[in-house]
C-alpha cells in the first residue's frame, strides 16, 4: 500500500521586527498559529475553535481552598445561634464573590 507524500510546507522569512509583530498579534488573538495564518491570508474564519489558555495552578488551588472552607462552614447546619449562622452565610457569600471574580479573570473577562 503506497502512501501519498505530503506537500512541502510554505516558507516565509520575515524580518526580525515583522516576525515579532506577527508573533505578538498571534498570541493576542488566542488562536492556534495555523488558524491565525489561515484567517490572515484567506480572510475567512478558521475551522477550529479558539485555543483555551492553560489554567493558572495557583489560582485554581486558591479557588479549591475557598470552596472547601465554604463546604466546611455549611456542612454542619443547626450548630450555634441564628446570628452565628447569619455571619457564616455572609462570609460564604463574600468568598463566593471572590471565587466568581477569580473565575472571570481566568476566562479573560472583566469581573
Amino acid at each position: 500500500m503506497s502512501r501519498k507524500k505530503r506537500a512541502a510546507p510554505f516558507s516565509y522569512r520575515p524580518t526580525v521586527a515583522e516576525r515579532d509583530a506577527v508573533i505578538a498579534a498571534w498570541k493576542e488573538s488566542g488562536k492556534s498559529f495555523s488558524a491565525f495564518v489561515t484567517e490572515a491570508i484567506l480572510r475567512r474564519p478558521a475551522r477550529r475553535a479558539r485555543r483555551i489558555p492553560p489554567l493558572d495552578q495557583k489560582l485554581a488551588a486558591l479557588l479549591l481552598s475557598q470552596a472547601a472552607r465554604i463546604n466546611d462552614r455549611l456542612g454542619t447546619p443547626g450548630e450555634g445561634s441564628p446570628l452565628a449562622l447569619t455571619d457564616a452565610l455572609h462570609a460564604c457569600r463574600d468568598e463566593l464573590s471572590e471565587i466568581r471574580t477569580c473565575l472571570m479573570q481566568l476566562m479573560g473577562r472583566e469581573p
